[in-house]
């Protein structure tokens, strides 16, 4: 991996986002970026500097964001990592987005909950559709994760052709911290297979990818969502990773799963877009 972008709106969760972003580079020997958006509807971009002077009040937005911005860089940078300060003004979703399309990130790490969180809320709105529209893999995160989490990964998935090429996109950060990855099909009365069937599922996706270290389970549940949940903290697992659709899709693990799991756990969700 060479980039990777964290989204700060200065929250605990943001905060927890980039001490895991920071942990991820320095054993990856990346660059991380950090944006801070001052939200608005308008086209900043394409205002002239006429217009933008009509508007002083976002014009002291950004300029508070990047000393701000600036600041928590500088209380929590770790030895000789990069990190680079981006602020941006427009909706927050979509510059995070063109920024990690622009900088042609390998990860986004994003706090599962944003700035104002409630107990009653369900997760960010921010984080869903940056987790919708993202190229790159996202890592939403709750708490910071530590060496012991990232090694340890269960991926779940229909182990269709379909779901590779986005579990490809999640290699280099395996590889980088010689992840050993639990191949895992959740068995639920809507979606049941013959376990030697799923086994012989995983065993085709699994060629081409000798140099990790993979285990195969099949895990019988009532349901996709609390079986994933249920099957990592048994399994002590440290991030579980998705390979995520639009809700228009036809596969089984659709996005809507990754904002659940999410919901419902602590462990942090790697979720690429298939």
């Amino acid at each position: 991996m060479k980039r990777i972008i964290v989204p700060i709106d200065f929250s605990s969760y943001a905060e927890n986002a980039f001490l895991t972003a920071l942990k991820i580079a320095d054993k990856s020997d990346s660059t991380v970026t950090c944006i801070n958006v001052v939200s608005t509807a308008l086209d900043w971009k394409n205002l002239s500097d006429e217009k933008k002077q009509q508007h002083l009040d976002i014009l002291d937005l950004e300029a508070e964001a990047k000393d701000k911005l600036k600041a928590f860089v500088m209380d929590h940078k770790l030895g000789g990592v990069p990190v680079e300060s981006v602020v941006e003004v427009g909706v927050p979703h979509e510059q995070i987005v063109d920024v990690a399309h622009k900088h042609k990130a390998d990860l986004i790490v994003i706090g599962a909950y944003g700035k104002g969180h409630t107990e009653e809320k369900f997760l960010g709105s921010n984080l869903q559709k940056v987790l919708r529209n993202a190229e790159c893999p996202v890592l939403a995160v709750k708490k910071v994760m530590n060496g012991n989490d990232l090694r340890k990964m269960m991926f779940a998935s229909v182990f269709n052709e379909d779901s590779k090429p986005s579990f490809l996109k999640m290699k280099p950060m395996i590889k980088d911290f010689q992840t050993s990855v639990h191949f895992v099909y959740i068995n639920t009365p809507n979606s049941f297979i013959n376990s030697g069937d799923a086994l012989k599922n995983m065993d085709k996706f699994a060629k081409g990818l000798e140099d990790i270290v993979i285990h195969k389970h099949v895990y019988n549940h009532e349901e996709i969502e609390k079986g994933i949940v249920e099957y990592s903290e048994n399994n002590k697992i440290g991030f579980i990773g998705i390979a995520s659709t639009d809700r228009k899709g036809m596969t089984s693990y659709q996005i809507g799963v990754t904002d659940t799991v999410l919901y419902k756990s602590d462990i942090p969700v790697l979720s690429v877009k298939m």
